[in-house]
């Protein structure tokens, strides 16, 4: 399957905004005297896992589209779903499991793309597609 430039360019978004909060995330331990060597490692399994979280979510999308009928696309999409979120769960317990991980800092970067997602449409650097007579694309 060929990855889609508008799934390698929305992928690049949310790592430059997970590297972003991530960043800050540390900055916030290192504030409060809990950093240490566990919070980075946490910070790249889970932030690490965000990003490609959101890339998996992106070909399961153009698999979706690419589906000969909809029932089909509807199954590679709730089938990418349930693998995601079981991959997501042996992340969350690998983290609290190991001593040598900061399970907080695994956790709170699964959320870094949502938040990457809010921040960019505050911004206004993420704006609804126009269709032909100058409406929104149907959603």
């Amino acid at each position: 399957m060929r990855v889609h430039k508008a799934t390698k360019r929305e992928t690049m978004h949310i790592g430059v905004g997970t590297l972003t909060f991530s960043i800050i995330m540390n900055l916030v331990f290192f504030l409060i005297g809990k950093w240490d060597l566990t919070v980075l490692w946490g910070t790249l399994l889970g932030g690490g896992f965000a990003v490609l979280n959101f890339f998996l979510l992106g070909l399961a999308v153009q698999k979706m589209a690419a589906a000969p009928t909809p029932t089909k696309g509807q199954l590679a999409m709730q089938q990418s779903y349930m693998l995601r979120t079981l991959a997501m769960a042996v992340i969350v317990i690998a983290a609290i499991k190991l001593p040598f991980i900061c399970w907080p800092a695994t956790v709170i970067p699964l959320i870094f793309p949502q938040v990457t997602i809010i921040a960019m449409q505050f911004l206004g650097m993420y704006k609804p597609p126009k269709n032909e007579e100058g409406g929104d694309e149907p959603a």
